[in-house]
């Protein structure tokens, strides 16, 4: 008998080392931490209980006893954390801090108890045949510790048995049930050690070992720890932008790790994160986060035909909205610029002109403003063809591009009509120094460049402080232009 009871042991130490190791393998959530708590625990309270049988002296087997207290005193709240998170129902953390301390109070008894007699009193030992026995009697601290653990047991039996009738979906029952049964096996066993009249054997190691077979059931028939998806999960967790899954019932049941971040108060406000998305994806727009752009998706979730909830993934399109931005930006340049001189064409003069000219009229700086003409282009197209025509265009805009002062902007209006705009802050002769620079400019230009005609413009350089007045902008542009022409007419010297 001794010998079967010791296998017992050892069979219970290898189921509980195997299911710690698988808990721990796919460790990934609190549901996890609090079943590997209560393995561990197991464990320990099993080897402790391992040297109390092979015990030979009183001081031996209290050694053996404090170590496999070191676990048994944690089994039952562990338990009742993990039937806790398993049920979706959230322990305030007063309590749970309250408990602790209460356990390692206990606990702290146990390990003096030669010293008082608050947990055992009257304390010896004997050998019957091979069984080392231990005589006591209860102190007020063991009542108490078995207080608690009843009051656990019977709150997590009532968690588990309510989760099971609340559920309809029939892997999640029949994982639930699993995990029923094991808890009853163990609390069986745990009632029968209260009235156990012998003192030879612990029927609590019994309870530890069959309740350890149905949680391998539950592991491996029912995916309790999802051993299955976690090559999957990796994924979902490190490679994904932002998944978070729902329930039924609309619950978050789960958000992987970028979800969190994007989401910091997701804990404290769900149901307002996934309002956003829901909001997002009904209307079909996207939802800015941290300077990034997500595009959200909701998918079924769905198992052996079972709906399990939704699944919400926010897809990261930064990117392609950043490069239909860009091209969006480069067609509106393509639009409004002219290919030919790189300046802005008409439309863009259009655009450009009056925001230029508000943010001058609020510097409250002068405008400068000059309409120019090219001198003679029908000449050279008429003489040299238009291919050289768009080449004298293009070398004019290159002038008129020396020409310009620190931010200044030049437009072509039409076929050789340009427009220049900019601000000035010194009080100077601007007319006069635009002047002398344009034809310093000319002059040079054609020197250098061995041409049959000679690049030349009229121009129309006016200052004005501007007043805001409606229509302002349209009369200054009228009056540069007349003052254009005027030069025009006094000048067609455009031939070499």
């Amino acid at each position: 008998m001794y010998e079967f009871l010791i296998a017992i042991q050892y069979i219970g130490i290898a189921g509980l080392f195997i299911e710690s190791w698988l808990i721990l393998k796919s460790w990934k959530d609190s549901l996890r931490a609090y079943l590997f708590f209560a393995c561990v625990a197991t464990l320990i309270n099993n080897l402790g209980y391992l040297l109390e049988l092979k015990a030979k002296s009183m001081d031996a087997y209290i050694t053996a006893l404090q170590l496999s207290y070191a676990g048994r005193i944690w089994i039952c709240f562990a338990l009742f954390l993990f039937v806790f998170e398993l049920s979706s129902i959230k322990i305030p953390g007063i309590l749970v801090n309250t408990l602790v301390f209460i356990h390692v109070g206990i606990y702290a008894t146990i390990l003096t108890l030669k010293r008082h007699n608050l947990y055992y009193s009257d304390i010896d030992f004997t050998m019957i045949g091979q069984f080392p026995v231990f005589i006591h009697k209860d102190g007020i601290v063991h009542n108490i510790f078995f207080l608690i653990q009843g009051i656990l047991i019977v709150l997590g039996m009532t968690v588990l048995i309510i989760s099971y009738t609340k559920e309809h979906k029939k892997v999640a029952r029949k994982r639930l049930l699993m995990v029923i049964i094991a808890f009853v096996i163990e609390c069986f066993f745990f009632i029968l050690q209260i009235f156990n009249p012998s003192n030879l054997y612990d029927f609590t190691m019994i309870g530890s070992v069959l309740g350890t077979v149905f949680m391998f059931i539950s592991i491996f028939r029912y995916n309790l720890l999802g051993t299955k998806d976690i090559a999957r999960d990796f994924m979902v967790d490190r490679l994904s932008e932002g998944v978070i899954a729902i329930d039924n019932e609309g619950d978050i049941q789960y958000y992987n790790e970028p979800a969190g971040e994007l989401f910091p108060r997701i804990d404290e406000d769900p149901a307002t994160v996934i309002d956003s998305l829901k909001g997002a994806i009904l209307h079909g727009s996207t939802i800015s986060i941290n300077d990034r752009i997500f595009t959200p998706e909701e998918n079924d979730l769905l198992y052996k035909g079972e709906s399990f909830g939704k699944l919400y993934v926010l897809i990261d399109a930064t990117e392609h909205y950043d490069r239909l931005k860009q091209e969006k930006k480069m067609l509106r340049k393509e639009l409004l610029t002219d290919p030919l001189t790189g300046f802005y064409n008409r439309k863009g003069m259009l655009h450009y002109s009056e925001k230029l000219y508000r943010e001058i009229l609020e510097s409250h700086k002068t405008l400068f403003l000059c309409v120019a003409d090219m001198n003679g282009l029908k000449y050279i197209n008429d003489t040299f063809g238009h291919e050289q025509g768009d080449k004298a265009i293009a070398e004019l805009a290159g002038i008129i591009r020396e020409s310009l002062a620190e931010g200044d902007m030049a437009f072509r209006t039409g076929g050789d009509e340009f427009l220049i705009m900019g601000g000035r802050e010194a009080p100077r002769d601007h007319i006069k120094d635009y002047e002398e620079k344009t034809k310093e400019l000319i002059k040079r230009h054609n020197e250098e460049n061995d041409l049959p005609y000679r690049i030349d413009m009229s121009y129309g350089p006016i200052v004005a402080e501007l007043t805001g007045e409606e229509g302002e902008l349209d009369k200054l542009i009228n009056l540069s232009d007349s003052k254009m022409y005027e030069m025009k007419k006094r000048r067609d010297s455009y031939r070499r």
